[in-house]
């Protein structure tokens, strides 16, 4: 490795920018500076970095071509296509946020953690121009890179004829293409390879549990893992079809239906020759069509290549990924969901979607749901919300965490329950901000919780074996980090996750009914 390249980053950081010399370019990046606990940082950033070829349609990504060009990586890149904005399908992209590199810190026996961040939005949509990495590099010195991967049909397209099946679910194979960059580039931004740590929110967290579950298990590009608000196992059994659920909340495809063979319907292509009629649309007739049809494209099995049906099978099977896992949710997941399909029917109704044929199981979740059960549940509609944030979010990430423990993987959990403005409740997403440092808190208390998180996932990037700070996830004791409760310096008590997790046990029969008791 060429470490008279990290050099360039300080040296001509001064005079025009930091550069690096790439495979496939020189990219030319900038500095800002960041206010941090203890003065000033400066950090350097690097927008739009190529990270693979421009891809074929539905086919796994390719290495970079070699190249000599100069190109100025300042602005943000454009984002994968999806429904709405301007997008582009020459998509896969990163940006680098590296602490400046002084010339006594850049040698092999300095280099930083890093870690790599996937962004949240269904699978179907986000990019990485809302997440600005400069707070998290430069209050805790470790390198942040956000990657892009492509969404909806165009990553995800499905079981399809004509597709190899070593190249479907592109998306998260962008992902791992993503990884080997950091492998084989990171060291010239100061980035040590040994120490890269996967992190997301929400479909970032699905990305980042594909990762877990899929090749290689025995040497993986990456020795620590975050979920932050979700995982395969909430994508695959939740979102998708649990009972009726999904129907009822309008966010997902029928059970019979193949999206893709719809999609080329919509498209005016036979079954026989769907793939190759679709590939020959343009970008904005496929995006048309998908928005015609309303479906989701989610991920598929492919037998761990890239991605798993069953990650609760999998797990027990002990086909995981075994590096240090911190998990976590939010408060108030629930308000992420449509509020007219969720005002739409009654507890008992949605109690009747997710246990269509098990009375015992529907009855034991209006009970835990009724109004006035808990301090939380003040009318019906508390209820029917609190119902939803727990199946769809907090306690699947709790059947995670108990999956995981079981696996022998060492596991620490969290709960964010920050007090925000107007009186909000923390909601789904409302954490990332906080990790990111990138809006400025209302509150000291929150201030101070933002840092004190920032501080803790780093920390955790840095040494994963040693934890965030806290005690590992244990069942029973006061293991469950609560981020934002009241009455320490930091905002973090730890509390007992059977009183966070009372009510989780009315759905185990619908995440699994052969789970163990």
């Amino acid at each position: 490795m060429k470490f008279t390249t990290i050099l360039s980053l300080a040296c001509t950081a001064a005079a025009a920018g930091p550069t690096v010399r790439l495979r496939d370019a020189t990219y030319a990046g900038t500095t800002t500076s960041v206010t941090t606990a203890t003065g000033t940082a400066t950090v350097d950033k690097f927008l739009g970095i190529r990270f693979a070829a421009p891809p074929q349609r539905f086919r796994a990504p390719q290495p970079v071509a070699e190249g000599n060009t100069t190109i100025n990586a300042v602005t943000q890149p454009p984002a994968c296509a999806q429904n709405g904005g301007s997008d582009s399908e020459d998509c896969l992209f990163l940006n680098v946020y590296a602490p400046q590199i002084s010339k006594s810190l850049a040698t092999p026996t300095n280099l930083k953690a890093v870690m790599i961040w996937w962004h949240g939005g269904a699978l179907q949509s986000g990019s990485i121009s809302t997440f600005d990495g400069s707070s998290l590099a430069a209050n805790e010195d470790v390198i942040i890179v956000t990657s892009q991967y492509r969404l909806g049909v165009f990553g995800f397209p499905g079981n399809v004829p004509g597709i190899p099946s070593d190249e479907l679910n592109a998306g998260f194979r962008d992902q791992k293409m993503a990884l080997r960059w950091i492998q084989e580039n990171i060291a010239l931004f100061g980035g040590d390879k040994s120490r890269v740590t996967i992190f997301g929110e929400s479909a970032g967290a699905v990305s980042v549990d594909s990762q877990l579950l899929s090749e290689p298990f025995d040497k993986p590009p990456f020795h620590a893992a975050i979920l932050q608000s979700g995982g395969l196992h909430t994508f695959n059994r939740v979102a998708l079809g649990v009972g009726t659920y999904v129907t009822g909340l309008g966010t997902g495809n029928r059970a019979d239906e193949i999206p893709f063979l719809t999609l080329a319907r919509a498209l005016n292509c036979s079954a026989a020759d769907a793939l190759a009629c679709v590939q020959s649309k343009s970008k904005a007739q496929v995006k048309s069509a998908v928005q015609s049809v309303n479906l989701l494209f989610p991920p598929v099995d492919d037998g761990g290549k890239s991605s798993v049906g069953d990650s609760d099978a999998a797990r027990r099977a002990g086909r995981t990924v075994k590096v240090p896992v911190l998990i976590g949710s939010t408060f108030d997941e629930g308000n992420i969901l449509p509020a007219s399909a969720v005002a739409s029917r009654s507890l008992q109704q949605w109690a009747q979607m997710i246990y269509p044929r098990n009375d015992t199981a529907r009855d034991a979740v209006v009970k835990a749901y009724a109004t006035g059960s808990s301090w939380q549940i003040a009318t019906a509609a508390d209820g029917v919300l609190l119902m939803h944030s727990d199946f769809q979010f907090a306690c699947t990430t709790t059947y995670d965490s108990d999956l995981m423990v079981a696996a022998g993987i060492p596991t620490w959990r969290y709960v964010f329950n920050a007090s925000l403005p107007g009186g909000r409740l923390a909601g789904h997403g409302t954490d990332v901000n906080f990790v990111f440092g990138s809006q400025a808190q209302s509150t000291k208390a929150n201030q101070q919780l933002s840092r004190a998180m920032q501080t803790a996932w780093a920390s955790f990037a840095k040494n994963p074996t040693a934890g965030p700070g806290w005690a590992k996830y244990s069942s029973t004791g006061a293991t469950l980090a609560d981020l934002g409760g009241q009455g320490t310096r930091d905002g973090i008590t730890l509390v007992d996750p059977q009183v966070v997790d009372a009510r989780c046990p009315v759905f185990w029969d619908a995440y699994d009914p052969n789970r163990p008791r």
